[in-house]
């Protein structure tokens, strides 16, 4: 397998237009703003933040591998290096290699914020697997040699280029530690902030080979060991490709758990679903939040809450795992990716993908209820 080095940038275009993506360009602007306004602090004490480095023996470079499918476009750039882009291409199997290194000092800086402060710089590389029976068989000896013996397929959202799924996906194999093994799926998002309804497209054209990957994928590990984690758009994608699923064969269920993580989805939508789609999983959680900003200009723009969200519209519905995340506080100023940024939300979510434990089991949350409905939240730290 020749290793090739990855391009920092994708390549894309931007070609939507018409009302929707003025108005998609306004909630942009409106993003900015926030952004120009600063970090954004939680109620937190500084010992509760989170420092993210991790440095190998040595105390230098950290390196974790990730298996990849997309059905990205490629280009090679002027090194012949393989750069995957937002353009529809073919499927493509590989791992995603990234370095991480840590920043000197900022490691114990970063330990006294309330919020999210990079401690560590990183690099990818990808390296193509040309035989694609070579592939399932690394990826599937890898997941028999983790202790739970399962595979997370992690599925992005909107705004995603390849570069920034490797990076998120490998931080999730990190923080796993040889619990289960990471396989990301990245579709082609273009990567760009008013490319919204184009990657709504995207990730709708992307559902027949999700639906076969995570088939292939339960037939060589089995359907209990195949958990789904996707997250804001990429749960419009992992729904209609399990529907797919479930009208191709009457075996139940297709996957082990499916884990939503602020899913930009209409939630009245999907509990209607719910009803056909709780058979065809051995479990569902949710992850929903009141401090997310994209989910709350995505309501503005639809019209409707969407099922990521907290507060007033959370979801609760028999069948599902609702964990609402909002007094975790936010370490990162749009909310938006806090499996990423909160310690509390990544620990909880390792625990659940590496052991399987319920909520209640979880040391981290505590039960809340509404409405006669039960539902959890993050406890934090005092």
């Amino acid at each position: 397998m020749q290793q090739s080095g990855l391009s920092g940038h994708t390549i894309g275009s931007s070609r939507a237009g018409g009302s929707g993506i003025r108005r998609i360009a306004a909630f942009v602007a409106a993003l900015l703003l926030v952004l120009s306004a600063g970090v954004a602090q939680s109620g937190e004490s500084p010992s509760q933040a989170h420092s993210r480095t991790a440095a190998g023996p040595d105390g230098g470079l950290f390196e974790v591998s990730v298996f990849f499918v997309t059905n990205r476009g490629r280009d090679q750039d002027a090194s012949a290096s393989v750069v995957y882009n937002g353009e529809r291409g073919e499927r493509s199997f590989g791992r995603c290699n990234v370095r991480f290194k840590p920043i000197p000092l900022m490691g114990e800086l970063a330990a006294k914020m309330p919020f999210y402060l990079p401690s560590e710089t990183n690099d990818s590389r990808v390296a193509e697997h040309p035989d694609e029976a070579v592939f399932w068989d690394q990826l599937t000896a890898t997941v028999e040699q983790s202790s739970s013996r399962t595979a997370v397929v992690f599925v992005h959202g909107y705004n995603y280029g390849f570069e920034r799924t490797c990076r998120m996906a490998a931080e999730m194999q990190r923080a796993l530690a040889g619990q289960a093994a990471v396989l990301m799926f990245s579709w082609p998002s273009n990567g760009l902030p008013t490319d919204y309804v184009r990657d709504q497209a995207d990730v709708e054209w992307s559902v027949p080979l999700l639906a076969d990957l995570l088939s292939q994928l339960g037939e060589r590990i089995g359907r209990p060991n195949v958990q789904v984690v996707a997250h804001s758009l990429g749960s419009r994608g992992v729904t209609f490709a399990l529907q797919r699923m479930g009208a191709e064969t009457e075996l139940r269920p297709v996957i082990g758990r499916l884990v939503l993580l602020a899913p930009d989805f209409d939630s009245q939508t999907f509990v209607d679903l719910l009803p056909g789609l709780a058979p065809l999983t051995g479990g569902i959680s949710l992850y929903a939040s009141g401090n997310d900003t994209p989910l709350k200009l995505s309501r503005q723009l639809s019209g409707y809450p969407r099922l990521g969200e907290a507060g007033e519209f959370l979801t609760l519905a028999e069948g599902i795992e609702t964990i609402d995340v909002s007094s975790a506080g936010l370490y990162q100023v749009f909310g938006h990716e806090y499996f990423f940024f909160n310690p509390l939300v990544e620990a909880d979510l390792v625990t659940l993908l590496g052991s399987g434990s319920s909520a209640e089991q979880r040391s981290g949350l505590r039960p809340k209820e509404r409405g006669g409905t039960r539902y959890w939240e993050v406890a934090p730290v005092r």
